[in-house]
């Protein structure tokens, strides 16, 4: 057992309650109490202690959506248009999963990514995982990981093949499974899986009762080949696949695969209309955007009023340095602060907080995303500047990185909070 309090503790729940100079005593399994540092101090006489001045405690942050197997790219993909990147990408993946590229390792960059994650006071992933590749640096790492095996595949005669290499996936990432490791699925999107393929994926999802994820209507591309079946796709799978082939689905006959299922996590939906956020509202699915990868493939934010109209949590993410120059979720934070220019500096402050705590767990049974008594015990500190109000944009604007991290109630990460050294 033991004590940690700080200038303020911010419980990140529905209210955005905040404790001033309040503290959190918990143990390896959960949290057991939180109250005034020192009413905590006196409770529980002889505890270890260690107040953070300057500093805030919140949830460990969730980083929802992750590509850490695309850690090596440096400017060797195509940003600024979505179907130059997505080309960039099918000629260059091979370079891109190397052990080897220019000096640093596969298994190097991917180490620094989840280093990159922990230093921003990320405690949770939600990794999609192309060739499992990841695995086992993810499984041994501190983070708690939901891991997504991605299913991708758009050529009938290579159906069953790719459906038996998921299943071997997936059967490799249940022997890593525990209470912080968790296998699922991941579909990659409409214009790339087979509806046959989709099928026998999702029925094996449902069976197994295993968590969802899948990127949708990321591009105008994709909306237009799902609408249509005509232009950049038309040519994209002629050229790389050697195919003529029109779409799978519609949108909405493609969200229609999903109605059974619940908490599925769909990513970017930068052209998702009413009815599509409709649908994925009355599936209780949640909305994970990625606003510097955004900007880079398609010049495009999410509008997080439109979520709002229909209930559907807001969830933030870094995705992979396949389109993007950090994994920090930190930074991602502080980019969507100053690129959403037109909403109220604090309560949108507040609303980014959420989007990477509470809202990251609302309908799960996942214990986290908010600091209360019986959640498990995964908390970060930040330095922020010396105030006597708690303001959200403070955190987001002025904290580079974690100055400790507490998974499991144990510290994984510790910075000097005067100096912000390591």
């Amino acid at each position: 057992m033991q004590i940690i309090g700080a200038d303020f503790v911010v419980l990140c729940d529905a209210e955005f309650r905040v404790f001033k100079r309040g503290g959190i005593c918990f143990d390896s399994k959960e949290i057991l109490a939180i109250d005034s540092y020192e009413g905590l101090c006196a409770q529980y006489k002889g505890v270890p202690s260690q107040y953070f001045e300057s500093c805030a405690i919140t949830p460990a942050l969730a980083n929802l959506h992750l590509h850490l197997e695309f850690s090596q790219n440096a400017g060797l993909l195509h940003f600024g248009n979505f179907g130059k990147w997505l080309d960039s990408v099918l000629e260059n993946r091979e370079v891109l999963m190397q052990e080897n590229l220019e000096g640093i390792s596969l298994k190097t960059a991917m180490q620094q990514g989840i280093q990159e994650c922990l230093q921003s006071g990320v405690g949770f992933v939600g990794a999609v995982s192309s060739y499992g590749y990841d695995l086992k640096i993810l499984a041994d790492s501190p983070l708690r990981v939901l891991y997504f095996n991605e299913v991708i595949g758009s050529k009938a005669g290579v159906l069953d093949f790719l459906f038996q290499n998921f299943l071997a996936r997936l059967e490799d990432s249940k022997s890593f499974q525990s209470e912080s490791f968790i296998p699922a699925v991941a579909i990659h999107s409409p214009y790339s899986v087979h509806s046959k393929l989709l099928e026998k994926v999702l029925e094996v999802a449902r069976k197994e009762n295993l968590p969802l994820s899948v990127h949708f209507l990321e591009s105008l591309a994709e909306k237009e080949w799902l609408e249509s079946s005509k232009g950049y796709f038309k040519s994209f799978f002629k050229r790389f696949f050697g195919e003529e082939i029109t779409s799978f689905y519609s949108a909405q006959s493609f969200l229609e695969f999903f109605k059974n299922t619940k908490n599925t996590y769909f990513v970017h939906c930068l052209e998702a209309d009413s009815l599509a956020l409709e649908t994925i509202a009355k599936m209780q699915g949640k909305i994970i955007t990625c606003p510097k990868s955004n900007r880079l493939l398609n010049s495009k934010l999410l509008n997080p009023r439109a979520l709002e109209r229909y209930g559907i949590p807001l969830c933030l993410g870094t995705d992979g340095k396949s389109s993007n120059d950090s994994l920090s979720l930190l930074d991602e934070l502080r980019i969507a602060l100053f690129a959403y220019c037109n909403e109220p500096l604090e309560s949108f402050a507040r609303e980014l907080l959420l989007s990477v705590t509470r809202n990251a767990f609302l309908n799960t049974t996942f214990k986290l995303g908010s600091l209360q008594v019986g959640n498990l015990a995964d908390f970060a500190v930040f330095k922020i500047p010396k105030t006597r109000e708690f303001l959200a944009q403070n955190l987001i604007l002025y904290a580079r990185w974690a100055n400790a991290l507490y998974i499991n109630g144990v510290e994984v990460l510790k910075r000097n909070a005067e100096t912000n050294n390591l």
